[in-house]
């Protein structure tokens, strides 16, 4: 047996231990043993971009994380093949680029270009976390992903911002995975070879893997080859028998007849609830009417909070009777949902009338929201609940033919939301050995060993580092510098470096003479249930500073110098007359070279103040918001105690002063909380005792906001109507 076949075996041999939590995921999506194959989001009824994103996400890494893949230089290369060009199959690609996995990754969509399904698609609007609402975090408008992230904003420009996204990853490739990508291909064919891997035979176009054009005289060949993975990641697909959910048409704008046109829309599930709610509110956008109906009515915002909870973990719950029980309590929640309707009624478009047709057993709108039928998303529910108490629709149950016939609805009016046939495409790619089980297990419980959950499995920075978690000590320092990077998003960077930049100027106003100071600001973030403290801008001051950009690369918030900040929430600094070889060993007890590359050989000051949130009254997860950190070479580089209040004076104002400006008419730019309020702040720890020499705490208490504050500014284009 040659060398390269012992490594892939080896690789194969600890695949089967590994991590346990991975092992788990990849139980999920594994639909097939021999060959092995995984799928993403096939069966599961919440099935969004972000989503599957998410799901194909937290494959990469189980795969990684299991050892199933080789990420040595010196093993050879495994092959995988990619079913499905759409976001996906881009998403999980691009990870396992990220990663630098040792693997040649063939990707097939048998479509003409790459993401085809919402390329083009100006009619439907694309929001993260829409699906989330009312949790906290739900409004905000960036999928927040470390790759292939995106905005909320008409599906044709999600798609030109991911292709971005997918072009600079195949672009920044170190090597280590290779990747071919077919269009427009057919007769996909998968056998079992005798060795367990996939014979894959397809006929196709070869086009280039950044941009998915093809080549001036594209060529269509047949080819075969086999394939140690599968990964089926043919997402959404098509409603047989109908106009696709993703295709352009004009229900969202007003008629241009003189009389009101009636519409049929059959289907029960969040498809069909979004076409009934643009073709009865004007200027329908679910941000913009979940906006100006819940934006401003804060008790009826908790209440319906507690109520999604329920609705999520009680399956016998109606929502329809929770609804109706709210509306009638003579509390501030009450009336504000009273209120919400009424506001409603004042949108309702006057040239459409609307028939929603359901199954013959929904009879009416008690049983779409009940507990045994309801399939839609909590937001959508109780907007088609408000908008049915308004008197904007006709329920009507029976078969659509007949109930088409019964209103005289003409076919050109007719929507049809059946959803898409998930057995359909795993049937015509899969041999019947393999499909025949899928099919079996479909109708006996609706493939519930194949769900997959869709919260977030990888640690923070895991897809900003190449290898494996356990190798980031092997990575050189100019590498360290650069990994365990996260999304940061643009206005949050440009604020940051903005009173980042005010602060050096104030320092070094303080010390004229100073040769070298380098500043930065680091906000709190959460990921995976895990604080973390990510850069939020580069390096400002005077003198040497680094090269690499290191703004959004995040550290544990118990790391380094800036982590005893975040966990004491009392200002570091270094002490008194301590030795460099010391400062350095508090770093390593403090586990900066975990997170990071070793500190500069020859700073000699450094020091990070906490901003701090009110304590009774604070955005998770901690009262702590941002930390401004600080370092020096200058061998007498210091500040008193008294520089230390006044720093502290202006690091509160800046941030004061940048959230005042948000309330005051930013307009485009929002500051998103992503958590929820708490109360009560747990009691601080005390300074590490291991480096209670090498550091201590400055005597004057850290700055305080004077209310709650989030580090979070994004770019939204979201502008509401006039009252």
């Amino acid at each position: 047996m040659a060398a390269g076949k012992r490594k892939r075996s080896e690789v194969r041999g600890r695949g089967r231990g590994g991590n346990s939590d991975a092992q788990a995921r990849l139980k999920q999506h594994q639909i097939a043993d021999r060959p092995p194959i995984y799928a993403i989001g096939n069966f599961d009824d919440r099935v969004t971009v972000l989503t599957q994103q998410h799901r194909a996400l937290n494959l990469a890494w189980a795969l990684i994380e299991s050892g199933r893949l080789p990420m040595a230089p010196d093993q050879e290369r495994c092959r995988i093949a990619v079913l499905g060009g759409g976001f996906a199959g881009l998403t999980f690609a691009a990870a396992l680029i990220n990663k630098n996995a040792r693997c040649t990754i063939s990707i097939f969509e048998e479509r003409d270009t790459l993401l085809p399904l919402q390329q083009g698609s100006d009619t439907r609007w694309l929001h993260p976390h829409i699906y989330d609402w009312p949790a906290p975090g739900s409004e905000a408008v960036a999928a927040m992903l470390p790759i292939l992230n995106w905005t909320a904003g008409r599906a044709s420009d999600v798609v030109v911002e991911a292709l971005a996204g997918w072009s600079d990853v195949v672009e920044g490739r170190t090597g280590g995975t290779k990747v071919e990508l077919w269009c427009n291909t057919r007769h996909i064919q998968l056998r079992e070879r005798d060795n367990g891997n996939a014979l894959i035979e397809w006929v196709g176009e070869s086009r280039d893997v950044a941009t998915g054009r093809a080549a001036a005289r594209p060529t269509t060949v047949g080819r075969s080859a086999e394939f140690d993975v599968v990964i089926v990641a043919v997402g959404f697909g098509i409603e047989p028998g109908g106009r696709s959910y993703w295709r352009n048409e004009v229900l969202a704008q007003p008629g241009l007849e003189h009389h009101a046109s009636t519409y049929l829309v059959s289907g029960q599930g969040d498809g069909a609830m979004i076409d009934l709610l643009r073709l009865k509110i004007s200027q329908f956008r679910q941000d913009r009417i979940l906006s100006e109906l819940f934006g401003k009515r804060a008790e009826l915002v908790a209440e319906l909070r507690g109520l999604r909870t329920r609705f999520l973990n009680d399956p016998s719950l109606s929502l329809y009777e929770a609804f109706d029980d709210l509306t009638g309590r003579r509390t501030v929640a009450g009336r504000q949902m009273v209120d919400a309707r009424r506001a409603l009624t004042l949108r309702l478009r006057r040239d459409t009338q609307v028939i929603l047709q359901t199954k013959p057993t929904v009879r009416s709108i008690g049983d779409l929201l009940g507990p045994d039928v309801v399939r839609t998303s909590f937001q959508n529910a109780l907007l088609v609940y408000l908008l049915y108490r308004c008197g904007g629709f006709t329920p009507a149950a029976g078969d659509t033919d007949e109930v088409a016939e019964r209103f005289k609805v003409a076919e050109p009016f007719i929507i049809r939301r059946h959803g898409v046939d998930r057995l359909g495409q795993l049937k015509r790619l899969l041999p019947e050995r393999l499909f025949a089980p899928i099919q079996e297990a479909w109708e006996a419980d609706g493939c519930r060993a194949w769900r997959q959950p869709s919260n977030i499995a990888w640690q923070g920075g895991y897809f900003g580092t190449p290898g494996r978690a356990s190798d980031f000590d092997k990575l050189n320092s100019a590498d360290k510098a650069v990994a365990r990077k996260e999304y940061l998003p643009g206005p949050t960077a440009l604020m940051a470096a903005s009173i980042a930049g005010a602060i050096a100027g104030h320092l070094l106003a303080l010390r004229p003479g100073t040769s070298h100071l380098r500043l930065t600001i680091h906000r709190v973030i959460e990921i995976h249930g895990e604080a973390l403290l990510q850069q939020a801008c580069n390096y400002v001051g005077v003198g040497p500073l680094d090269q690499a950009r290191t703004i959004a690369r995040t550290f544990p918030a118990d790391n380094a110098t800036i982590g005893q900040a975040y966990r004491t929430r009392r200002t570091i600094r270094i002490g008194p007359e301590v030795p460099r070889r010391e400062l350095d060993a508090a770093m390593r007890k403090l586990r900066l070279n975990n997170a990071s590359r070793a500190m500069a050989r020859d700073v000699r000051f450094v020091a990070a103040m906490p901003l701090l949130q009110p304590s009774q009254e604070f955005f998770a997860p901690s009262p702590v918001c941002a930390i401004l950190y600080f370092d020096s070479r200058d061998e007498n580089f210091n500040l008193t105690e008294h520089e230390f209040v006044q720093l502290g004076h202006l690091l509160a104002q800046t941030f004061e002063a940048a959230r005042d400006a948000r309330e005051t008419g930013l307009h485009r730019v929002d500051n998103t909380p992503l958590h929820g309020l708490m109360t009560a702040a747990p009691p601080a720890l005390a300074l590490d005792p291991g480096v209670a020499r090498e550091l201590t705490l400055v005597a004057a208490p850290p700055p305080e906001l004077k209310r709650r504050f989030v580090l979070n500014f994004d770019h939204s284009d979201l502008t509401p109507l006039a009252n």
